[in-house]
């Protein structure tokens, strides 16, 4: 058993940072990132709103490995207030979970969007932090919520499809708001020089034709623990603390929680984490 001693943060009342995590396309290891940055920053002693905001096929829940009886449908319905609507995955993090039969936010239009967003904002002020995990490729909610967000972090694959989807993405959103503050965030990485090489590229691109690059908060590496993790359902740093990507996922929390600076282009689970035996317990359909 591995005990990990959780300091609450001082941070002002109504100081929440919203932070979207998005991508171009599906299958680029969004959700997986979302989900542990979660436990990075609930591990530095922040208080974290995870939402699951991939509405159509939501899978926090099972990362988490938790069931959601409730979650965005009766919040967004205004059914449930938000500390009713969250399921507890620790004493640090809550989940807002998108698992439910039918769908509401398929059809909000740009308004409806922006009212559930004002929502979350009004009411999650007991939060440091909330991470939004957003459905892949460009959607009215995924947009709205991306430009009502304090950072959008684009996870893109150093593979020649997710490179032009995030561009395809990144375009979009400079285009309906340029003071957006969107960050690259490189996964799956074979080597720094491989990273940097995608960096610069994507950064000269975007440049050229829109007039602006996004900042780079990190890179990734290739590695076999994050599929460990995953099959276990459990946080990286439970499966190898010490590994490089989980320092650099730390690394990347301390910045999105103000503690290091924005590099530029040139915990959430208990204070007691077992080991899961008894993995897939959450419901997979919801």
């Amino acid at each position: 058993m591995n005990r990990l001693t959780l300091t609450r943060n001082a941070r002002p009342s109504g100081e929440t940072s919203v932070v979207s995590v998005l991508s171009g396309k599906g299958g680029v290891g969004k959700s997986l990132i979302a989900f542990n940055l979660a436990e990075r920053l609930a591990v530095h002693g922040n208080r974290v709103l995870l939402i699951d905001a991939d509405f159509s096929s939501g899978n926090q829940h099972i990362l988490a490995n938790v069931r959601c009886e409730v979650g965005v449908r009766q919040f967004a319905a205004g059914e449930l207030s938000l500390a009713e609507a969250v399921t507890k995955v620790s004493d640090f993090v809550d989940l807002l979970g998108a698992s439910w039969s039918g769908s509401v936010i398929d059809d909000f239009d740009v308004m409806g969007t922006a009212h559930l967003v004002r929502m979350i904002r009004e009411q999650s002020g007991g939060y440091d932090l909330v991470i939004i995990d957003h459905g892949s490729g460009i959607s009215k909610p995924a947009t709205v919520m991306a430009h009502a967000s304090d950072v959008s972090l684009l996870v893109v694959l150093p593979e020649l499809t997710s490179i032009a989807d995030a561009y395809g993405l990144f375009k979009f959103l400079v285009q309906t708001n340029k003071s957006i503050d969107c960050r690259l965030l490189l996964n799956r990485c074979q080597s720094d020089d491989e990273a940097d090489y995608i960096q610069r590229k994507f950064a000269a691109l975007a440049e050229r034709f829109l007039g602006q690059a996004p900042a780079v908060i990190g890179s990734l590496p290739e590695t076999e623990q994050m599929r460990t993790a995953l099959a276990r359902q459990l946080p990286l740093a439970a499966v190898d603390e010490q590994s490089l990507v989980c320092q650099t996922l730390t690394r990347i929390a301390r910045q999105l929680a103000g503690a290091e600076p924005v590099r530029s282009i040139a915990q959430f689970f208990p204070a007691e984490i077992d080991g899961n035996e008894n993995p897939a317990t959450a419901d997979i359909k919801g």
